[in-house]
């Protein structure tokens, strides 16, 4: 199997099937993104109606119950800069999904859960402000979702 780089998406890896001919049998795309790797901030952001939207979105790992809290505050003090920055926020959406993992093993006469002390957060984050430079919608979003990264972080040390 020859593997080669996508030259038109950076993200996408094409595995090619060959036959003992040597002529492709088909294609099988892989998709590898950032946004899977724990502890990565993404963000993307256009412009639409007028307003910045900005998307951005944090995986990571951690014990704590209170990630709920950090997000609010966190995103609270995104708010509070585009109103320093004489902005407005339309709208400001946060998901959070969180999994965890359990391990499963049976025996002819018992059977064991194991189940991880970490659970894997995903955060997404979707905000429409207006009246603020792009760039600076970005950081602000940016600072918001690197906040609760830290405090996570802090809170496993």
């Amino acid at each position: 199997m020859n593997r080669r780089r996508d030259s038109s998406k950076s993200d996408r890896l094409i595995e090619k099937k060959k036959s003992s001919s040597g002529e492709r049998e088909g294609e099988k795309k892989i998709k590898f993104s950032p946004k899977d790797t724990p502890g990565v901030i993404c963000i993307e952001r256009h412009m639409q109606d007028g307003a910045v939207a900005i998307s951005g979105s944090l995986m990571i790992k951690c014990k704590t119950g209170e990630i709920s809290d950090w997000i609010e505050e966190e995103v609270g003090r995104a708010v509070a800069k585009v109103n320093e920055h004489g902005g407005r926020v339309g709208q400001i959406k946060v998901t959070v999904t969180e999994t965890s993992t359990s391990e499963i093993t049976v025996t002819d006469d018992r059977a064991l859960v194991k189940e991880t002390p970490q659970k894997q957060v995903r955060i997404m984050l979707a905000a429409v402000v207006f009246e603020v430079e792009p760039k600076d919608a970005e950081e602000f979003v940016r600072r918001s979702l690197a906040g609760v990264r830290a405090r996570v972080r802090q809170e496993e040390n």
